[in-house]
Order: C-alpha cells, then structure tokens, then sequence
C-alpha cells in the first residue's frame, strides 16, 4: 500500500480519527500581542514581539515549526538591498518597484523592508539559516562573492536577491520562538 486511496480499497474503511475532537472548548490564552499566523512573517513578529518584552500568543491552523508558505523553506530572499555587495539602494528599489507596478504598491512598507532585508537576514544567519557559502561549494560562480561567500539570483550585477539555504527556516524560527 502506498496511497490513501490504496488503504481505503484494501481495508473497505476509513480509520476512526486519531484525535480527541473538543468541539466548544475555549482555552484562554493571556497575552499583551496576538499574532494571527505562524508563517514567517508571523514568527519573526512574534520574536521581535517577545524581544521587545511583550508576552506573545502566535494563533496558527497548523503546527508553526512547518506550516505556511515557508513551511518547506525558501531559496531566495528578495530585496536585500543594503547587504555589502548590493548596487541598488532601498529607494532605487522602491522606486523601480513603484513605477513598474504603476503605483499600485505599498512604497512605504516596500521601503522598510528593502532597508531592514539585510538586518534581518543576518538575524537569520544567527538562528541556524545558513545564508552563506560556508562550505565553497560554488567557489568561482558569476553568482557567488567570494569575500563575503554570498550568492545572489536572478540580477548578479545588481545583487540585492540572495540566495538562501532556507530549508530549516520555519524550524529556526519556531525555535527562537519557544
């Protein structure tokens, strides 16, 4: 038996559900901040919550160690426009993203975030997400700076979209956050 499907044919049933089901119960939770969504950016608000000294309650469907968009990791962070090798600045990208959108973007939020990328990406680094070379791996690549061992993406001239090796993100940050 490899599939569902092949279980159910073989046993003619369904299992009963594992689970105890606790349908009107209310657990109350205190707390000074409540994030709602325990994807990445859900994480890393509740981190920054509970650093600044909040008592943080993150609200999410699924287990936040793997669930969410980022569950599965990520390979690129975009916009890392302050990291040592960037040729673009936050308000060159912003306004590049701007204009090619029309004005239909959020510049402001788009700002910060190409300004803190990096920072927070560091921060990354901190908690176990390798964003480096560490290994050589790629000595010698267009797409690798041998000083700093970042890789970049998609634009190697302009290098703001750095290559991760972000398979244990949700991990490291579930991590962080307990």
């Amino acid at each position: 038996m490899t599939t569902w499907h092949d279980y159910v044919q073989s046993s003619k049933s369904i299992p009963e559900w594992p689970y105890p089901i606790r349908y009107g119960e209310v657990k109350e939770v205190d707390a000074d901040v409540l994030v709602i969504g325990g994807g990445v950016a859900g994480c890393r608000a509740a981190i920054s919550a509970a650093r600044a000294g909040a008592r943080v309650a993150v609200a999410e469907r699924g287990h936040a160690k793997r669930s969410g968009a980022g569950g599965a990791g990520v390979d690129h962070w975009h916009g890392a426009c302050t990291n040592p090798c960037s040729k673009v600045t936050p308000e060159m990208y912003t306004r590049a993203v701007f204009d090619s959108a029309r004005g239909y973007t959020n510049a402001v939020v788009r700002y910060i975030s190409t300004r803190e990328g990096w920072d927070t990406l560091l921060e990354c680094e901190k908690m176990g997400i390798q964003i480096r070379d560490v290994d050589d791996e790629f000595v010698g690549a267009d797409f690798r700076d041998d000083k700093t061992k970042l890789m970049f993406a998609y634009d190697y001239e302009n290098r703001h979209i750095i290559r991760v090796w972000g398979y244990n993100i949700k991990p490291s940050l579930y991590k962080e956050m307990k």
